[in-house]
């Protein structure tokens, strides 16, 4: 039984060409109205990460420690100490970061061989390609037992 407000819903195909249209319009527009908002945010927090970090004793820690004097590498060196203490979602976080810097590797790895791949399968099938001409050896051949096997 349908929830209060379900029963006038349509689905998508019964409607008309133009509904449709519509609909996909007003979704692909909602679709890149999102996509920038999120490319936005990202921008700005990629600013904020990158910025100095503005306390003190953390700054000092950094330098002295070698690292680069930003929010990215307080929160690395954060999580870091924290895995060291037992924070096990922190030790995840570390090495779900490092595995995905892995896997997106790997990927592409994967990627370029199934490229050479296909590249070495088109070289042998252009180098190996069936013709529909005949093939005459059987009739050279032929030509010169004809003459040899007359002192027998």
């Amino acid at each position: 039984m349908p929830r209060d407000g379900t029963e006038n819903l349509k689905p998508f195909s019964q409607r008309t060409k133009s509904e449709q249209r519509e609909i996909a319009s007003k979704g692909g527009k909602a679709s890149g109205v999102a996509r920038r908002k999120k490319a936005e945010l990202k921008k700005a927090l990629n600013v904020v990460l990158t910025s100095q970090v503005h306390q003190p004793k953390l700054a000092t820690l950094l330098e002295e420690m070698g690292f680069e004097n930003s929010y990215e590498m307080a929160i690395v060196f954060s999580m870091a100490n924290k895995a060291t203490q037992g924070d096990v979602r922190a030790a995840e976080w570390i090495s779900k970061l490092m595995d995905n810097e892995k896997d997106d590797l790997d990927r592409k790895e994967q990627r370029e061989r199934i490229k050479s791949l296909k590249l070495d399968n088109k070289e042998r099938a252009e180098a190996n390609k069936i013709t529909d001409a005949p093939i005459n050896i059987i009739d050279e051949w032929a030509g010169e037992v004809e003459g040899a096997t007359d002192d027998l």
